[in-house]
């Protein structure tokens, strides 16, 4: 299993979708190529970041995937931000943007609520007491789909009166 992740305490990391590894992975390097393909992890204070590549590399087999596995997790001791990439859209269609939202916030959910939050509360911990938690959807950032838009400002309401979690449209986060 402590093959199946990493950890920095660089200041600036680029997580991204590696398609020829099948999971996520993240650089230290600004990513020039594909760096609107990217969520930017930005530790000023240096903390151990931990990235937990979960869709193809740490959660497999049929039982577990029904339902959708969110791409990675990322760590701190204070923090979990779960992360879905929809990086590959290319459409700037208003439907297909809220098809590609929905399916990412159900992988999202259904990875913390049916794997996560239970395999945690099956060993006594209740992880809400031990990291605030967040999800994150990840689009191409040069398609401009942020929570700033209505209609996704709509699905995080949703989300935050339903599961009582922060949902964010956004290829960035400052961890603290």
């Amino acid at each position: 299993m402590e093959d199946a992740f990493d950890k920095s305490d660089d200041e600036h990391l680029y997580v991204y979708d590696d398609q020829s590894l099948g999971y996520s992975d993240w650089t230290n390097v600004v990513p020039a190529a594909f760096l609107s393909k990217t969520f930017h992890a930005q530790n000023s204070n240096r903390n151990t970041l931990v990235l937990l590549p979960l869709d193809g590399r740490i959660i497999t087999g049929e039982h577990f995937i029904q339902g959708g596995i969110c791409d990675c997790a990322l760590l701190t001791d204070k923090e979990m931000s779960l992360v879905e990439f929809k990086t590959n859209v290319l459409s700037t269609n208003y439907l297909t943007l809220l098809q590609r939202a929905n399916e990412a916030i159900d992988q999202l959910w259904h990875t913390y609520d049916s794997i996560i939050s239970p395999g945690c509360r099956r060993v006594g911990i209740d992880i809400t007491l031990k990291v605030s938690i967040d999800f994150y959807v990840v689009f191409d950032s040069d398609l401009s789909v942020t929570g700033v838009r209505a209609d996704f400002q709509n699905l995080q309401n949703v989300f935050l009166q339903n599961n009582h979690f922060p949902l964010f449209f956004e290829n960035n986060k400052p961890f603290t």
